[in-house]
């Protein structure tokens, strides 16, 4: 490869298995070949796979601007970047970088909170995310508590498309009750904080960030939108993973959760998980708040649920529940 490439480090694409062979390789950019690079006997190392390297080959590349369309969030919405390497996930592993490029992260800030993950959330368009209204209750709704973060992938390597943000305004949906589950949903509005970015406008789209598009008003899932997924930095186990995770899973019928769940199954939630014992989704993938998209027939990716609760993380035998984002089109466009 001739190309401008970028070096990333601590398992940015994932750990690695078996032998290390190289440690404390230190490259200037001049070197004919990555022997040039290795300064120490192969074999002799004080590594994990965790510091494993990996390299981008296409990170020179042009990124298109968005700035020039009149209406950029719904022309735009629900793109992808298309992957050679990407295939149907069961279970759920490391997404592929730039993947899902509306997944957004709610974290602390300030000394106290150190950046902790707080909940995740979805672009939606260049000033709004939309999450759970459960992602404030230990915290509270004081905007000064946290910040937004997009473009992130590897939670320990800053991106170049990555940004954070800090909240101008939390709004829950005002039937949300922090005893129910019910009506589980939450808008955040961003304070434009970079520098060079147009009037009105906070988050900057390129192609690997850019919006989700939003359900119409009692949009019907289709029964065979099988092509559906979470993301998030979720519980894998045994901790949060540090690069972003995906999981497919299907869309069940509501009698699947109203079994499980008797009498705090409703109308405004979708039921969501496997119907086959051999194909369990570790449904802590996805984040509280974070999305559940399904690709529309013809293209175009929509969030149809946001991570909302029921997810039985050690037992998955429990489907997960959903917040219903169609039942919210009217709220969504008010607001």
């Amino acid at each position: 490869y001739r190309g401008l490439a970028k070096a990333r480090v601590m398992a940015y694409f994932g750990e690695g298995t078996g032998p290390i062979h190289v440690d404390n390789v230190k490259c200037s950019g001049e070197e004919r070949s990555l022997a040039d690079c290795i300064k120490q006997p192969p074999g002799t190392h004080n590594c994990r796979h965790s510091e494993d390297a990996g390299v981008i080959c296409d990170y020179g590349e042009l990124q298109p601007s968005y700035k020039k369309v009149k209406d950029p969030a719904n022309a735009i919405c629900g793109l992808r970047l298309k992957h050679s390497r990407q295939r149907r996930i069961i279970g759920g592993e490391n997404s592929l970088r730039g993947g899902w490029p509306w997944q957004a992260a709610i974290r602390l800030r300030g000394s106290r909170g150190d950046g902790r993950l707080v909940c995740g959330a979805t672009l939606i368009d260049t000033c709004w995310v939309l999450t759970s209204a459960h992602c404030f209750k230990r915290y509270g709704n004081a905007t000064k508590q946290y910040k937004v973060r997009v473009g992130d992938y590897h939670s320990l390597v800053p991106e170049e498309y990555e940004e954070e943000y800090a909240i101008d305004q939390i709004l829950l949906h005002p039937n949300y009750n922090s005893h129910s589950n019910d009506y589980d949903l939450a808008l955040v509005r961003l304070l434009p904080g970079v520098l060079g970015h147009m009037q009105g406008e906070c988050v900057s789209f390129s192609r690997q960030v850019l919006p989700v598009c939003l359900p119409v008003k009692r949009e019907r899932v289709l029964k065979q939108a099988s092509n559906c997924y979470i993301t998030g930095w979720g519980d894998t186990g045994r901790s949060y993973s540090r690069t972003l995770q995906q999981a497919s899973l299907s869309l069940l019928p509501r009698r699947h959760c109203e079994q499980h769940f008797h009498g705090t199954f409703t109308s405004r939630m979708l039921c969501a998980g496997s119907t086959h014992p051999e194909r369990r989704v570790d449904s802590c993938r996805g984040d509280s708040g974070g999305p559940l998209v399904c690709e529309r027939p013809g293209g175009g990716w929509v969030v149809y649920g946001v991570t909302s609760w029921g997810h039985a993380c050690r037992t998955q035998q429990s489907p997960g529940v959903y917040t219903k984002v169609s039942a919210f089109s009217l709220w969504i466009q008010k607001v």
